[in-house]
């Protein structure tokens, strides 16, 4: 299929709450500029690069681990970063901010999987890392991100969504003492898995081969 049938063949499976986000990670600007007139309306990217020139209405997103000597460009070229798991890299990205008169959104990696070779602040330290980054007066939090298992064991799988999706309903109850104005990202769910993902309340789905590969 093409790229446009993808996209509308996705789309048909979502309800309203679920966005689609394409995953632009080694694709041409001609496949993007094309995802972007089926209809995507948020881009993402695992590493720094320059982007075709797109509407302005398109969403930039960062996803891939962030070293602090990249701060400064990913601060000026995207519109969210979606990988945030510690507070030196929050407040580096802060500092940026300030510099240039913006506020960033970001999201809270968590590693829900607990494999060591993946980004995310571990479950157990994600609150208090949420506490101090909402001191930060360039930075706002609006939700989660996590990469689950790979695995072919769905049970596994699920569990890393039903995690993030435990804490994401916990730190938006007003009763639990967080008061966060637009926390409603759950970004989690990739080609493979954004069925499951979506299964377990996912409001972000982030697809790579699923928008660009027949």
């Amino acid at each position: 299929m093409s790229i446009k049938q993808n996209i509308h063949a996705i789309q048909s499976e979502l309800n309203e709450a679920v966005t689609l986000m394409a995953v632009t990670k080694n694709r041409t600007d001609e496949e993007i500029v094309e995802a972007v007139k089926a209809g995507i309306t948020n881009i993402s990217e695992s590493r720094l690069r320059e982007l075709p020139e797109l509407p302005q209405d398109i969403t930039k997103h960062f996803i891939g681990r962030l070293q602090s000597n990249k701060v400064r460009d990913v601060v000026r070229l995207f519109d969210v970063i979606q990988s945030v798991d510690s507070l030196k890299l929050a407040q580096k990205i802060d500092k940026e901010c300030e510099k240039i008169g913006k506020t960033i959104p970001i999201l809270i990696q968590v590693n829900t999987s607990n494999e060591s070779q993946k980004g995310g602040v571990p479950l157990s330290g994600a609150e208090n890392l949420i506490t101090e980054v909402l001191k930060l007066r360039n930075i706002q939090i609006q939700g989660l991100m996590t990469l689950a298992v790979r695995s072919d064991d769905e049970d596994e799988v699920r569990a890393c969504f039903k995690k993030l999706k435990q804490f994401f309903d916990q730190i938006k109850n007003p009763n639990f003492g967080f008061r966060i104005s637009d926390f409603d990202i759950l970004s989690m769910g990739m080609s493979e898995d954004y069925r499951i993902a979506i299964e377990e309340g996912a409001t972000m789905i982030r697809l790579g081969r699923g928008v660009f590969e027949s």
